[in-house]
């Protein structure tokens, strides 16, 4: 048995080895534990660096998805909402006065002043429901059709350099952020059935500020009146003129015809430090326009308050605010009533001011003012989606309603033209007057703004499209005697001028001793002026969508009624120029009777039967008239004061031609002198018209090919030229334009001799040149380069063989360019 030392010693050896073991085990333990934290800490890094990694995806993703939608194109919504930030937001206007134009407001004195102004109360509904019916037709809302943000963006940043200081910087930021925003969504929507079925978008819309070249403003008509010695026509003619740098027109295209446009809105551009909103809020008010341009007391710059203190006369500001207004809305009235056009706006970049001219009422002229800053403002406040209230919005839905009805009648214009009275009062005159302490501290005007309708409350359905009416019509009636405005060719063997016409000078007004000049007629107390008018046509509006559906006469048909000889029987129209129970085959009337007649039926109404084509030159614009009583279909080339000399000069040199009329060049009747002017685009009135038979389309690169190959062209554009020329006639203005295809006659027809040159013994001279030209040598379109034919040291060529050669060489050159043209387009 151990002692009881051995059994100690056995027993601290065994509690050695237990606590070794214990050590031992702990040790185990914290390393098991610092294994697993370091394995934990490891897949914490793990999970940190996986987080990391998907936070950069996800922004990564987060800035593809916004850059694809900065760059990526914008529904209509977006678009509008994108138009208002970045560009209405961006527009700004120059405070400082030195860095302003002080001139430049297009001058309304002399202009066709409305009797009445009145608040168009009904503004706001009726953009509300041409919205609601968009939203309802527009089944595409979701297409991303429009420019992206970042274009947006970026035009609002250049939009945002410019302030606005004149006239014309108004017109550029207009162009960048209203107008072309607005066409291209007119553009995109007019391709749409839905929208067709709901509008009358016809092929989209043009805002164009280019005046007419037949107006007075157009160079060489202003020219023409400048150098003209002053005369006094036996009928006046109205003083309206053509478009000025601040205004602009906005047309459409009739029904995919990209030539005949129609007027449908007039805009007035005015720079904001000339016409400030003060003016408009305090002066677009209901009033008498007559009253304010008659007003003859100006009110005291001061008064004496409720405390005996003087302080300035609100009722001064409110004077010269009423008479600004006037002025302004003058001028833009001027240009709807001569357009024939119910709408327009007035715009300073800031505010937009809506008119609209009722056509059973043409002395009032109804106004709505928005600012769309504040319009927007308001919609938030009222819980309302605010987005038709941008700026695009309001002028999208205000185009779509001018788009729908028809212009008005030539009737309608010209009664309200001389019932209405013009503004005498130059409008910077008016801001001369206006004292300093006034325009620099106008009154406080509150914006009087109102919200739409809540959208609950608002319910409707797409309408069916309502057909246009028809204007009522006047019968034709038999011809007396031979009008002193005729001018007929029936004596074709004379060359020499007519006994027919006296020196009309440049008015074109000389042959209507039974019209009354204008004079302004004076409306009975407390009527409206449209009571005054007598029994006009109820239907002021005239539907151009009917447009004369019938067929030109022949050549032969018009050659015949010119000659006084039979009928062509492949005439379209020959069973209406027969007389009932007569069996001849003669022709019916004369020409001079059928001038006579026709100039009647144009006197008492110059919209039926009576189209303008849309196809115009520098000289004239050409319509498609229709004698009702007999059918005679012809077409007409008229023009304004400032050109009928040259229609008259063109008039001799078909009668000249006589006896290639029909065959070379289109037949011609002769000429009126209208006895009311036919309003044909601002500032544009027809006075006289040339009436021919209908020579041909234009030729383009379909045509071209169509009809005639390359040789050929070229073959009888010179047998054509050569037969002119033989018979004395320098054409003086050959291009394509003026070499007409005709079919009836599977050939050419040259047309617009009022540049061209009678050269007495030209044909004489030409004929001893080259007695058989039939032999002379052909140069084909592949030698000629269009360069003028140079002068050649034989002695046998004289200055009327270069004349000729330099006209025919020019000719194929046109010839020569317009085929490669279409050669390249159609390959």
């Amino acid at each position: 048995m151990p002692t009881a030392e051995e059994f100690q010693e056995q027993l601290r050896l065994a509690n050695a080895r237990f606590e070794k073991r214990l050590d031992e085990e702990k040790k185990r333990a914290d390393e098991e534990r610092k294994r697993a934290d370091e394995q934990r800490k490891r897949a914490d890094e793990q999970r940190k660096r996986a987080d990391e990694q998907r936070k950069r995806a996800d922004e990564q993703q987060k800035r593809a998805d916004e850059k694809e939608q900065f760059q990526r194109r914008t529904t209509l919504t977006e678009y509008l909402d994108l138009c208002h930030t970045h560009l209405f937001q961006s527009i700004s206007v120059q405070t400082n006065k030195a860095l302003t134009t002080q001139k430049g407001i297009t001058n309304p004195k002399g202009k066709l002043c409305p009797n009445y102004l009145r608040p168009w109360d009904d503004f706001l509904r009726i953009q509300q429901t041409t919205h609601q019916r968009l939203k309802l037709a527009y089944r595409g809302s979701d297409e991303r059709i429009f420019e992206s943000h970042h274009f947006i963006e970026v035009l609002g940043q250049r939009v945002a350099l410019r302030k606005i200081s004149s006239e014309a910087d108004l017109a550029s930021i207009q162009r960048s952020t209203i107008e072309e925003p607005v066409t291209a969504i007119i553009q995109h929507l007019q391709s749409i059935d839905s929208i067709r079925n709901e509008f009358n978008v016809n092929s989209g819309i043009l805002f164009d500020n280019h005046s007419n070249v037949l107006s007075d403003t157009g160079d060489e008509v202003a020219q023409r009146i400048q150098s003209s010695p002053p005369s006094t026509p036996h009928r006046s003619i109205p003083p309206l003129s053509g478009l000025r740098a601040d205004q602009i027109c906005v047309y459409t295209h009739e029904n995919g015809d990209s030539t005949l446009r129609k007027l449908a809105f007039v805009v007035e551009y005015k720079a904001p430090h000339k016409l400030v909103l003060a003016s408009l809020r305090c002066g677009l008010r209901e009033m008498d326009v007559k009253a304010v341009r008659n007003a003859s007391s100006i009110p005291s710059p001061k008064i004496t308050d409720e405390n005996k203190q003087e302080i300035d006369n609100p009722a001064l500001f409110q004077y010269y605010a009423d008479r600004l207004v006037a002025s302004v809305m003058a001028q833009t009235f001027s240009y709807m009533i001569q357009g024939g056009v119910q709408y327009g706006y007035i715009t300073t970049g800031e505010a937009f001011v809506f008119l609209h001219i009722p056509p059973e009422d043409p002395g009032t002229l109804y106004y709505h003012l928005i600012e769309p800053e504040n319009d927007l403002k308001l919609e938030r406040d009222a819980g309302q989606e605010s987005i038709n209230r941008t700026a695009v919005s309001q002028v999208l839905a205000f185009s779509f309603l001018a788009m729908e009805p028809e212009p008005t009648s030539q009737t309608w214009r010209e009664d309200a033209i001389n019932i209405l009275d013009t503004w005498e009062v130059d409008y910077e005159a008016i801001l001369r007057e206006i004292p300093g302490t006034v325009r620099k501290d106008p009154p406080q005007s509150a914006y009087r703004g109102k919200a739409y309708p809540p959208v609950d409350q608002f319910k409707m359905v797409l309408r069916k499209k309502k057909l246009s009416q028809s204007t009522c019509k006047t019968p034709p009636t038999a011809p007396n005697k031979i009008d002193s405005g005729l001018s007929d060719d029936s004596d074709h063997g004379d060359h020499g001028d007519h006994g027919d016409h006296g020196d009309h000078g440049d008015h074109g007004y000389h042959g209507y001793h039974d019209t009354p000049t204008r004079r302004k007629s004076q409306p009975a107390k407390n009527k409206r002026p449209s009571q005054n008018r007598g029994n006009r046509c109820k239907n002021a509006n005239v539907p151009q969508d009917g447009a004369q559906k019938r067929p030109f006469c022949t050549q032969r048909c018009l050659k015949g009624l010119a000659e006084g000889g039979v009928l062509d029987m492949f005439c379209p129209n020959v069973s209406d120029h027969l007389v009932k129970g007569l069996s001849s085959n003669q022709h019916q009337l004369d020409r001079q009777s059928f001038l006579t007649l026709l100039h009647q039926q144009l006197k008492r109404n110059r919209d039926d039967d009576c189209y303008p084509l849309g196809v115009q030159g520098a000289r004239g614009a050409l319509f498609k008239i229709t004698l009702t009583s007999h059918g005679y279909t012809v077409a007409a080339k008229g023009t304004v004061a400032a050109f009928v000399k040259d229609l008259e000069h063109e008039r001799q040199i078909y009668r000249h031609l006589w006896t290639m009329q029909g065959v070379l060049v289109p037949v011609c009747l002769g000429s009126i002198d209208l006895a009311h002017p036919y309003y044909y685009d601002i500032g544009v009135q027809i006075v006289h018209m040339m009436i021919l038979s209908w020579a041909g389309e234009r030729l383009d690169g379909n045509m071209a090919l169509k009809y005639v190959d390359q040789k050929r062209l070229d073959t009888v554009v010179r047998q054509s030229i050569e037969e002119l020329h033989h018979a004395g006639i320098l054409h003086g203005d050959l291009r394509i334009p003026n070499v007409l295809w005709n079919t009836e006659i599977d050939g050419i027809m040259l047309i617009d001799f009022e540049r061209s040159k009678f050269i007495k013994d030209f044909g004489r001279a030409l004929a001893q040149i080259s007695p058989n030209r039939e032999k002379k040598r052909h140069v084909s379109v592949e030698q000629v380069s269009g360069k003028k034919v140079k002068k050649s040291s034989s002695n046998s060529k004289t200055q009327v063989e270069i004349m000729f050669m330099n006209e025919m060489s020019s000719a194929q050159g046109e010839v020569a360019s317009f085929l490669n043209q279409v050669i390249v387009k159609d390959g």
